[in-house]
Order: structure tokens, then sequence, then C-alpha cells
């Protein structure tokens, strides 16, 4: 697929060019102004973010709140290129709203609390290629995928850069970096971190009962988030009349299956552009260590 028909460019950044990603939302947006206590998940796609989201929703609820996918998607924790500011707006209380912009691209508030979530590159290349080819009709050639990936003609820029421009704000108190890997292989440590950045109260209420951590760890499984939050594809006035398309989501949630997509030389060359664009940052320490 070519870039024109697949990107579109707004403010010199690749978006994903589909129907329900109108310009005027993902602008709106990228001028939006947290308000003192949000809580902002930010990431590339396919790097945990739906998890991310129902951790911090079932740490929060002490394990009652659990939307539906798409009303999480739209309502709860509204993705900011797809609604636009509206429903953040419409929010009442504790306000929790996601989007896969760089850094640099959003208004930033000190008294907001931003979480950015990454994860191994192959991983995250694999999975982002199945699920560009779930979305879409058209039949996406995986060796042009990875090609764009290299090149930054795909949808939100290249992976490299999107960790660094977080990664060079990793001292600022109100953003915590998560690792999908850490976060994988260490949930209980991982969740009470989380819990402690939220704030000391949700810290205590999870760290002093356990019958809650084992709730929460439950609920956010991946075979219990598969079974239960099916997404259904976002329709565009022209498909409306289409049967209603479910999206499978959830693929797989492990660790270290990327390599089995990829050819020896595809992650030969992966890993080369990693060193090169993040080379001396601990990131790229933790994912040359797995």
């Amino acid at each position: 697929m070519s870039e024109i028909s697949r990107i579109q460019r707004i403010r010199g950044f690749p978006f994903p060019k589909v129907d329900w990603f109108i310009k005027e939302h993902i602008e709106e947006t990228l001028d939006y102004a947290s308000r003192d206590g949000d809580i902002i998940i930010c990431s590339y796609p396919k790097t945990g973010t739906t998890w991310l989201q129902y951790i911090i929703l079932q740490i929060i609820s002490k394990g009652k709140d659990f939307p539906s996918f798409n009303d999480a998607l739209v309502k709860v924790v509204p993705f900011m290129e797809l609604t636009g500011k509206g429903p953040i707006e419409e929010m009442q209380g504790l306000r929790i709203y996601k989007h896969h912009y760089p850094f640099d691209m959003i208004k930033k508030n000190k008294k907001a609390k931003y979480l950015y979530i990454y994860r191994n590159p192959e991983d995250t290349l694999v999975s982002y290629y199945h699920f560009m080819q779930n979305l879409r009709h058209e039949k996406i050639d995986f060796e042009q995928f990875f090609e764009e990936s290299l090149s930054s003609d795909i949808e939100y820029g290249r992976y490299f850069e999107h960790v660094l421009s977080f990664l060079a704000h990793k001292n600022d108190e109100n953003l915590l970096l998560i690792s999908y890997e850490k976060l994988y292989t260490n949930k209980k440590e991982e969740y009470l971190r989380i819990a402690k950045f939220l704030g000391e109260e949700y810290y205590q209420n999870l760290a002093e009962d356990e019958a809650l951590m084992k709730l929460i760890l439950e609920n956010t499984s991946f075979d219990h988030m598969k079974k239960n939050l099916p997404f259904v594809h976002p329709q565009s006035k022209e498909s409306s009349e289409e049967p209603v398309k479910t999206v499978d989501f959830f693929r797989k949630g492990v660790i270290g299956d990327g390599k089995n997509k990829m050819s020896p030389d595809q992650i030969k060359r992966l890993k080369e552009v990693a060193n090169e664009v993040m080379k001396g940052t601990e990131v790229l320490e933790e994912w040359n260590a797995e």
C-alpha cells in the first residue's frame, strides 16, 4: 500500500488515513490543555495501551470498573484522535483519556499525570501489522509494512523516535514510564508501582488487600480481557449499513512472538536501527538483554 492511501499528514506528522480519524479532532486534541489531576495514557500503537487502561480503571475503582471496549474507547477513557475533545470536556470527576501522540506534539500540565507504556520493537511491529490488517479491507504486504516501519513512512511515525520523545522526560515527576515486558513478568510489583504513581490512597488499597490484588490481576489477565472485551469496528457514514465488524483486538499478548513472523535479516536490521537511534538508553539495554 502506498503512503498516499494509508497516511494523512497533520502538522507534518503521519496519522492513519481512515474515516474515523477526523483532522479537526486530531488538531483540537493536539491543542487541548489538560486539567489538574487528569490521567493521560500515552503510547505507540500496540504496546499495551488497552491493558494499561484497564489496569488503571481497576485500581482506581477497586476492581469494579470494567466497561465494554467501545464504551471505554469513546466515553470512559476517550481515545483523543478518534473522539476529539468533546467527550473529554463532558467527563465529570476524575478524567482519564489516551492518545498515541509523541511527547512534543501535545500540551502539558505539570499537575496532570502521564503514563507511557513501551514494548519490545519486534513484538510491537508485528502486533501493529496484524492489527492494521484486521482493520483494513485491502491486503497489507508485511515486507512493505516492515520497510515503512524502518523509514518512518508509517502511521504515527517510526517507533524508536516515539519512545525517545518520552524517554527524554524520564525524570519528570508527573511521567511514569512502563515496560510491557516488566509488566508482563512482574505484575504485582508493577501494578503497585502504577498505583503508587496514581496516588498513595490507591497504593495502600492495593498493597494492603490481597483479595483486591487477586481480583484485579484476574480481571486484567489477557484471557479475561480477550473473552470479555470484543471490539466493534468504528463505522463510517458511508459504511453504516454494512454488517457490524468485530475486530480481534487481543491477538496473543505474549512476549517474543514477533520474532516468529520476521525473517532473521529483518530482525537483524530492526536491531541495527534500534542500536543506532537509541544508543546509550536504558530502554535499549532492556531490549538487548531479552
